[in-house]
C-alpha cells in the first residue's frame, strides 16, 4: 500500500478505516464491492444509464434520436464529445462550461438540449436532489434556456427538447404534461424549467444547468452592448451555480453556451480567448467548420483560402495555386485553410459569409466601420506626415513654451500643394481626452479611370494629422491651438476654413473670426435617419479611392476601430480596441468642411488654377475665324502685383500690403 493511500487512511476515524479496507478487499478479492456499490447508489432512486445509452435506447430518447431507416441521427462526431463530458454517468461531467461555436448548420442547440436531458435525467434518478445537494426546501433547483428574447427562448431549443421528452418514455413517467393546443412537459420532484432572456427570470434560483443560445447575437445590439448584456446573463447564472452547488473546488453544474461566429469583437469570441489565457480545464471549447463535424460535407479533392486580417483581404486562390504561391500568400500574413471543393462557389460568391457560416472563423470586418484593406489601398508611401511624432505632449504649464509648429517640418510636404485650399479641424479637450488637429487639401476632382466618364467628386490629401496630449497635472491650451493656426497662414498655407466641434469652440470661434478666418463648428458624430453623414462621407472618400493617406499608425488603429451602432447610428471607438478617435474625428471634420465647398473648386486633377479650362485646338478660334488667346486671369493679377510690388496697393489708396501677394487675390481681393 503506497505512501498516499496510508496518509488517506490516517485522515479517516478507525470505523470508517476499517470499512474502507474492507471494500478494498472485496475489491482485490472479487474484482468488485457490494459494500461499495450500496453507498455509490444508496442515493439513487435507480441508476442512470451511460450517456450512449441515454440517446439510443428507445425507453428514453431513442424514439428521437432514430429516424424511420434505423439511422441514429446525432453526428459521431458530437457522440464522441458527449462521452468526452460524461465518461462516467454516476459522476459529475468533466466539465463545468462547454462553449458551442464554428460553423452554422452544426447542431450547436441540438448538442446543448441533450448536455441538459442527461443532466435532468441523473438528477430525476436521485431519490431526493434537495437533500443530496444539500440545498434549503425554499430553494428551486432550475434548467433554464436562455435566448436573447424571451420569445427566441421557447424557440428552437426549448422546442426541440420539449419534442424528444414527449417521446421518451422514461421522461413520461417522471413528469406532468399540460395543455392542450401546445403541449408542455415539466419535471416531477419539485425540478423547474425555464425560459428566459433576462437576469430576474433566474434571480432567486437554483440554477443546476443554463443554455444560452446565440450568445453573441443579441438582437439590435451593437457589439459592446450585446457584450455587457451577455456578460450579465452567463455572470448571473454562473454564480447561481457556485452558491448553491460548489462544495470545495467541485461543481456539478454546467453552463452551455452557443452561438455561430460573428466577429472577433463578440462575446463569444472575447469569453472563449479569456478560459483559453486563463489555460481552463474546467471548460470544454468546440470550434469547428461545417466539414469537421459533418463529415458528409467533406472530400478528398480541396481549394485553398487566404484568411487576412484587418489589413488583408481574404481570398480564394486559384484552383491550379502551387505550393510557391502559397508560400507568397503565407509570407503576406494570410492563414491558409483548405476547403472541400463542394463548398467552392459559396467562397467565390462571398467569401466573408463563407468564411463565417462554412470555415467557422470569425472575421475582423464584418463589425468593423470602415475595413482595413480599404485604407490600405488608399495610403501613398511617398507622402509624410510633417509632424514629428503623431501625439505630442504639450500643455499649459507656465514653463511650457513649446508650441506645436516647433515639431512641424514644412520641408517634408508637397511645396505645390501650399497654395491648394486647405480646411483644418480641431477635436477639442482640455484634459483626459486627446485634442486631435488635421488639415485636408483639396486637390481636385478625382483622376479619370479609362473607360468611364469623368468623375465630379473632390480628391482630397491631408497635409497633417496630429494628436495634442496634456501633461500630467495640466490642460491643452486653447491659446496654442489658436497660435498653430496663424503660424499656419503666416507659413503661406491657404486656409479656406476652420471648423471645430462643439466642445469649447465658442472663444476659439470669436479669436479666429476676427482675424479673418472662415469658422464653423462641425459635430462628426452628427446622426441623420440613422446615418453618421461625416463619417460616411469619411468612409465613401476612402472607398472610391478619393483621397491619399500617409502612413500614420494611430490613424490606422482609429479608422479601423470605428464601428457604428445599429441602434443610433453613431459612429464611435470601440472599447475592445485602440478605445479612441480623436485623429480620425479630426480627419473627418477637415474633410466634410472641405466637401461643403466643393461647387467653389469646379476644376479637373491635376489642374491648378492657372489653367481652369482644358480647351481644345478646334476651340481656339472665334466663330468670325480669328484666333483666341487664353489667358489665366487670376495669375495676370499674380504677376501684376509681384511688377508693381507695394506701389499698386499704395497708389490705390490701400496701404502697405501683406507679403503675400498670393493670399489675398485667393481670398477674392481683387486689384
Amino acid at each position: 500500500m503506497n505512501e498516499i493511500t496510508n496518509n488517506l487512511l490516517n485522515n479517516l476515524s478507525e470505523a470508517e478505516r476499517n470499512e474502507v479496507l474492507n471494500i478494498l478487499g472485496e475489491i482485490s478479492n472479487k474484482g468488485s464491492s457490494n459494500k461499495y456499490n450500496n453507498y455509490l447508489y444508496k442515493d439513487y432512486e435507480e441508476i442512470p444509464v451511460d450517456i450512449e445509452t441515454f440517446l439510443k435506447n428507445p425507453r428514453y430518447l431513442g424514439k428521437g434520436l432514430i429516424n424511420e431507416e434505423g439511422v441514429f441521427t446525432v453526428f459521431p462526431y458530437w457522440l464522441n464529445t458527449l462521452k468526452s463530458i460524461f465518461p462516467d454517468p454516476l459522476q459529475p461531467a468533466n466539465y463545468h462550461t462547454v462553449a458551442l461555436t464554428g460553423a452554422i448548420g452544426l447542431g450547436k442547440s441540438f448538442v446543448a438540449v441533450l448536455i441538459g436531458l442527461y443532466e435532468l435525467y441523473r438528477i430525476l434518478c436521485l431519490k431526493d436532489p434537495y437533500l443530496y445537494y444539500g440545498l434549503q426546501p425554499i430553494d428551486k433547483i432550475s434548467f433554464a434556456f436562455m435566448n436573447i428574447t424571451l420569445d427566441a427562448s421557447k424557440g428552437v431549443a426549448w422546442d426541440k427538447m420539449q419534442q424528444l421528452v414527449q417521446t421518451s418514455e422514461w421522461f413520461i413517467e417522471h413528469g406532468n404534461i399540460t395543455g392542450t393546443v401546445y403541449k408542455e412537459w415539466s419535471p416531477n420532484k419539485r425540478i423547474e424549467l425555464i425560459a428566459g432572456s433576462l437576469t430576474a427570470h433566474i434571480l432567486g434560483r437554483a440554477v443546476f444547468f443554463a443554455f444560452f443560445d446565440e450568445i453573441s447575437f443579441q438582437k439590435n445590439q451593437d457589439v459592446e452592448t450585446q457584450k455587457q448584456k451577455a456578460r450579465a446573463l452567463v455572470s448571473a447564472a454562473d454564480a447561481r451555480m457556485q452558491s448553491r452547488f460548489m462544495k470545495g473546488d467541485k461543481n456539478p453544474t454546467i453552463l452551455v453556451l452557443a452561438s455561430s461566429k460573428r466577429t472577433e469583437q463578440s462575446y463569444m469570441e472575447t469569453f472563449i480567448q479569456t478560459k483559453k489565457q486563463n489555460e481552463s480545464t474546467t471548460t470544454l471549447v468546440i470550434d469547428e467548420p461545417q466539414w469537421v463535424i459533418r463529415e458528409d460535407k467533406n472530400s478528398d479533392k480541396k481549394f485553398k483560402v487566404a484568411v487576412g486580417n484587418k489589413f488583408l483581404s481574404s481570398e480564394v486562390l486559384p484552383l491550379n495555386a502551387t505550393d510557391g504561391d502559397v508560400k507568397i500568400y503565407r509570407d503576406r500574413g494570410f492563414n491558409i485553410i483548405e476547403v472541400p471543393i463542394g463548398y467552392y462557389e459559396n467562397f467565390i460568391d462571398d467569401i466573408d459569409i463563407a468564411l463565417t457560416d462554412i470555415a467557422g472563423l470569425s472575421t475582423t470586418s464584418s463589425s468593423r466601420y470602415i475595413s482595413g484593406p480599404r485604407i490600405a489601398t488608399v495610403k501613398d508611401s511617398s507622402l509624410q506626415n510633417p509632424f514629428s511624432s503623431e501625439i505630442l505632449e504639450i500643455g499649459n504649464g507656465p514653463e511650457d513654451n513649446r508650441q506645436y509648429y516647433d515639431f512641424f517640418d514644412i520641408s517634408k510636404l508637397p511645396q505645390e500643394f501650399l497654395e491648394k485650399p486647405l480646411y483644418i479641424h480641431l477635436d477639442m479637450s482640455i484634459s483626459g481626452d486627446k485634442t486631435g488637429i488635421a488639415g485636408t487639401w483639396i486637390v481636385g476632382k478625382k483622376p479619370p479611370v479609362e473607360g468611364q466618364p469623368p468623375s465630379r467628386e473632390l480628391f482630397y490629401q491631408p497635409a497633417f494629422v496630429v494628436s495634442i496630449k496634456a501633461p500630467k497635472g495640466f490642460q491643452i491650451s486653447f491659446e496654442k491651438n489658436r497660435q498653430f493656426i496663424y503660424w499656419l497662414r503666416e507659413s503661406g498655407f491657404n486656409i479656406k476654413g476652420v471648423s471645430f466641434d462643439t466642445y469649447q469652440s465658442a472663444d476659439l470661434s470669436q479669436q479666429l473670426s476676427a482675424r479673418g478666418f472662415n469658422t464653423q463648428v462641425i459635430s462628426v458624430d452628427r446622426v441623420q435617419d440613422r446615418i453618421c453623414l461625416p463619417y460616411q462621407y469619411l468612409k465613401n472618400t476612402i472607398y472610391e479611392e478619393r483621397i491619399k493617406l500617409f502612413e500614420h499608425s494611430l490613424l490606422t488603429e482609429e479608422l479601423i476601430g470605428l464601428e457604428r451602432n445599429n441602434n443610433t447610428g453613431k459612429v464611435d471607438h470601440s472599447p475592445s480596441g485602440i478605445n479612441s478617435k480623436d485623429s480620425a474625428d479630426a480627419l473627418c471634420g477637415s474633410i466634410w468642411n472641405a466637401s461643403q465647398h466643393a461647387e467653389e473648386y469646379d476644376f479637373e486633377y491635376g489642374e491648378n488654377l492657372d489653367t481652369l479650362i482644358d480647351i481644345s485646338d478646334d476651340s481656339m478660334y472665334s466663330s468670325d475665324g480669328r484666333q483666341l488667346e487664353i489667358v489665366s486671369f487670376e495669375e495676370e493679377l499674380k504677376k501684376a502685383s509681384r511688377e508693381f510690388g507695394d506701389d499698386v496697393f499704395s497708389n490705390m489708396g490701400l496701404g502697405k500690403p501683406t507679403t503675400n501677394y498670393d493670399m489675398l487675390i485667393y481670398d477674392g481681393i481683387i486689384i
